[in-house]
């Protein structure tokens, strides 16, 4: 309850602010369409992200690395679909086109989550990504259209702009995770999410005319680049004037002048000389060692060929990159290498922040203790902390980048991103810390129980099992789950959370039971109380995992005397996951399930760590995110502007893909080591760019 009174209290301080703003700045109309098509459409990503992982892990029983792996394809696919989108846009479709096109895929997308097949819920991702590239670069290409370039309003419309992304992101986890919760389903959480893009489409369809109006009256037109160019030949063909001719190119020569006068502006010598001469080599290194490393781990068989695409398209792209630089000279190279430098911690910066849709969701589900008196909020609810944290701290960041700057102390663009570092390094050193008080609470639970086959014990009583990707055996749960078969004593570290349990059972289940349990899907579509599906048991151990009341819910009836399941109604994930857990011995699971139910829960931590954990990011992105784009307009040289902006756009599908990749070791490492590593990652990071600060202001010339 306290969550969803937050949220609406948000909602309404955006709506009355950004009416405050247009009201008396005079802003376009316009800009309030732009505002809520852009609000609702956050709305719907951020809040299919909030459920995404944990849908994977609770509703079709998947593991955290394999949950990890689809978050770090969507998520990268995501942010790297928009330089395709964009490109399209400008090149042949146009932006109202191209948003009305991606709004609709990405509705269709949501609404396909609804179902229950996995092939269409990759359908379904596949529309989101899809819908994504063409609608997110082109709202705020419209945004920068409705105003003219020397416009004083503009600054104040993207401030605008930006408040709608950070509502939308806002009440999203939010409202999203109360209706999943109200309704006991996910897809009706991502119904909610499918609803918020309709009514962001529709918002943008119903302003349409008003948005051309004012893009109109500012001077600009929403033509795309084939139908310039189209028309630059129609007036050329009837004019016959050469002279209009040569004044229509006469921009592109002035900018060619200006780009070949930094050209010709003498690069700095000293460290920062050998940094700008050696840079473009290492992107060249770099470019051919990753997809290489990739695909040793391909051939090795600890990563799948599809492990290799990603990583072969980053490859390109920094190969292509490391050429062109080789061809630049001077000033105009000296300031492209700071971008290419900068890059590299920004990916680092955004690898740790982006672990709010994975393993914090997971430590806020499973670790956390999320009860307030006798009300319980939500797990995804923590994703809202940082769009809130960021509507409450941007004013005063940004009056205090002016107030420095007036006064001439105004740290420089690597300055800043150090200081994102630092407070990243922050961000997950708290969460170190609650990592820590969960681990040291030890549970316990003696009772007679026998290890069941497919579980060995490893040295020093730790809990071991055989893993499907190369037959070696690794240690349960990090190996904080241990056992003396002999003193009947099975102890744990920390909370022992219900992926564990299940991927336990299932490998300790009868040969072919888990498979049985699965095909039930098909088996018992159809299936009524007129026309039940039955089903014989051959587990001898078997023991019905349902109260008569659960039982009457999930449609299933066990008679003990026949040995068969009888099912009325089709059996959803949670029941098949429930009949497969049922399978291993009696004592075993029953000591099992009284450690996760009882002992382990009271391991979970306060929501505290996770706040502040959020709240030191947000920090670091102020410092980072603002001028990141306003870096790269500065210092990239013209005639590559759009180019540079794409790559450095690129940063966050590389992070993603990144972070990812690491979250994949969730389960298989304790917590507490991996938001150390992130720690390390954030502080190594830092340290690096400490070093360089210097060499990179002299690399940047006059550009602040």
């Amino acid at each position: 309850m306290l969550e969803l009174v937050v949220s609406f209290v948000l909602l309404g301080y955006a709506v009355v602010a950004m009416v405050g703003t247009v009201e008396a700045g005079k802003h376009p109309r316009a800009l309030y369409f732009l505002f809520g098509a852009e609000m609702w459409e956050r709305f719907s990503y951020y809040g299919m992200r909030a459920l995404l992982v944990l849908y994977l892990i609770e509703h079709h029983g998947w593991q955290p690395q394999d949950s990890s792996s689809v978050y770090k394809w969507y998520t990268s696919l995501v942010y790297l679909t928009p330089l395709i989108g964009g490109f399209l846009a400008d090149q042949f479709i146009g932006l109202r086109a191209s948003i009305v096109i991606g709004g609709t895929l990405m509705a269709i997308g949501h609404f396909l989550m609804a179902f229950e097949p996995i092939p269409v819920f990759y359908l379904a991702l596949a529309c989101l990504i899809a819908g994504n590239g063409f609608f997110k670069p082109n709202m705020s290409t419209l945004v920068g259209k409705m105003y003219t370039k020397d416009d004083p309003r503009r600054d104040g419309a993207f401030t605008i702009f930006y408040m709608g992304i950070n509502v939308g992101a806002g009440i999203a986890p939010i409202w999203c995770a109360a209706v999943r919760e109200k309704t006991h389903s996910f897809h009706w959480g991502f119904a909610l999410a499918g609803i918020g893009m309709i009514v962001g489409l529709v918002n943008f369809l119903v302003g349409q005319r008003t948005v051309t109006k004012a893009v109109t009256l500012a001077g600009n037109d929403l033509r795309t680049m084939r139908e310039v160019r189209r028309d630059e030949r129609a007036e050329t063909a009837k004019a016959a004037d050469p002279a209009k001719e040569a004044g229509y190119r006469e921009p592109a020569a002035a900018s060619k002048e200006t780009e070949v006068s930094d050209d010709d502006k003498p690069g700095v010598t000293g460290i920062s000389g050998v940094l700008s001469r050696l840079y473009p080599y290492a992107l060249l290194v770099f470019a051919v060692a990753l997809p290489a490393y990739y695909a040793w781990l391909v051939y090795t068989r600890v990563e799948k060929p599809t492990g290799l695409v990603m990583p072969t398209a980053f490859g390109i792209v920094f190969l292509a990159m490391g050429i062109l630089l080789r061809t630049l000279r001077g000033a105009a190279k000296d300031k492209s290498i700071v971008i290419f430098v900068l890059f590299i911690f920004v990916v680092l910066f955004w690898m740790a922040f982006e672990q709010a849709g994975n393993a914090l969701n997971l430590w806020a589900e499973f670790f956390t203790n999320r009860h307030i008196g006798k009300s319980a909020y939500t797990a995804e609810s923590f994703q809202s902390a940082n769009p809130i944290f960021i509507l409450l701290f941007a004013p005063l960041f940004s009056a205090g980048w002016v107030m420095l700057a007036r006064r001439g102390w105004e740290p420089r663009t690597p300055t800043k991103i150090f200081i994102a570092m630092i407070f990243m390094a922050a961000s997950f050193a708290i969460m170190v810390v609650g990592a820590v008080s969960e681990n040291n609470v030890k549970s316990q639970v003696t009772k007679p129980f026998a290890l069941p086959a497919g579980l060995q014990l490893m040295p020093g009583g730790v809990v071991g099992i055989v893993s499907d990707e190369n037959a070696t055996i690794k240690p349960v749960d990090a190996g904080r789950l241990k056992v003396d078969v002999g003193a009947h004593v099975i102890e744990v570290h920390g909370v022992l959370a219900p992926y564990v349990v299940q991927e336990m059972f299932e490998r300790t289940a009868p040969s072919g039971w888990v498979q049985w349990a699965k095909s039930l899907d098909d088996a018992t579509k159809g299936a009524t109380a007129v026309a039940p599906s039955t089903f014989p048991i051959t587990a001898p151990t078997f023991k019905m995992p349902f109260d008569d009341a659960s039982a009457k819910e999930q449609g299933v009836l066990w008679d003990a005397a026949s040995r068969t399941l009888r099912f009325t109604k089709h059996a959803d994930a949670p029941t098949r996951s429930a009949l497969a857990a049922a399978a291993p011995p009696a004592d075993f699971r029953e000591a099992i399930t009284e450690l996760e139910d009882e002992s382990s829960k009271r391991a979970r931590t306060t929501g505290l760590w996770l706040l502040l954990s959020y709240l030191f990011a947000t920090l670091g992105e102020l410092c980072l995110s603002p001028v990141g784009l306003s870096m790269v307009t500065k210092l990239a040289p013209r005639r590559f502007g759009s180019l540079f902006m794409g790559v450095w756009l690129l940063t966050s599908s590389v992070a993603q893909y990144a972070g990812g990749s690491i979250g994949e070791s969730w389960g298989r490492v304790t917590p507490t080591d991996y938001f150390w590593l992130f720690v390390w990652t954030s502080l190594i990071g830092a340290a690096l760019l400490a070093v360089l600060v210097w060499p990179l202001k002299r690399l940047m010339h006059e550009v602040h």
